[in-house]
């Protein structure tokens, strides 16, 4: 009988995992879709919600790393949380984990064949509907998904150096010239910053470091786990 389907023992290196997770929490995606969210809701001050989350899941980090040193597996938050707390609140934090990671997918489908549609054919005419993008870019994971998982990493390298690039040129314009006030640091002012909006803008900033947990779901197929998941994360 043939052995029972398993992932790829070291197939990956440290870089290729920051690939998988800066990807997945996709930074262009981010800045067009959720900080216009946050800062409707907070203003300037939503600037500082981003710090003070990255401040937050730093901390959480310290802990997070440790444990990938002692548990290498697949399922992650659920393998961790089951060894922590008790297999019902693993199975618990699973299906919280299953609903929302789907739902997720389902409407980045849906924003990716909107904005694919809408770019193709102001830049070539093609007018497809939006679904068609949508059900190509399903077909792209699933074909992928079926690759081994070294083909991914390379697919999201150079789709995330395109993005990054994209962003940098933002960055530097903006730097450069400011907003339309020119340049401020008119969002660490505490008047800007200690605002009612800042509750509500922090759900938008937490959210917009989703994915960077998900060093630890690589943890079977990564290199030297335990460093390689820490360095990574």
């Amino acid at each position: 009988m043939s052995p029972p389907p398993a992932l790829e023992r070291d197939a990956i290196g440290t870089w290729d995992l920051v690939f998988f997770v800066v990807a997945a929490a996709a930074p262009l995606t981010v800045m067009a879709g959720i900080a216009p969210i946050g800062l409707a809701v907070a203003g300037p001050g939503a600037v500082s919600g981003y710090l003070i989350a990255g401040l937050a899941l730093l901390l959480f980090s310290v802990g997070f790393t440790s444990m990938s040193r002692h548990i290498k597996n697949a399922g992650a938050f659920y393998a961790y949380i089951a060894e922590g707390l008790g297999k019902p609140a693993g199975v618990g934090a699973a299906l919280v984990a299953l609903i929302s990671y789907n739902g997720i997918g389902i409407g980045l489908y849906g924003a990716f064949g909107f904005f694919a549609a809408t770019t193709v054919a102001d830049l070539t005419g093609l007018d497809l509907p939006w679904w068609a993008w949508a059900l190509a870019g399903v077909a792209l994971v699933w074909f992928l998904g079926f690759r081994r998982v070294t083909v991914s990493a390379k697919v999201l390298g150079y789709a995330l150096l395109a993005e990054v690039l994209v962003l940098v040129v933002l960055a530097i314009a903006v730097l450069v010239k400011g907003g339309p006030e020119g340049f401020s640091m008119a969002s660490f002012a505490p008047s800007n910053v200690f605002t009612g909006g800042l509750a509500g803008a922090l759900a938008v900033t937490f959210g917009a470091f989703i994915g960077f947990e998900a060093t630890a779901i690589y943890g079977e197929e990564v290199r030297n786990a335990g460093r390689a998941v820490r360095r990574a994360t």
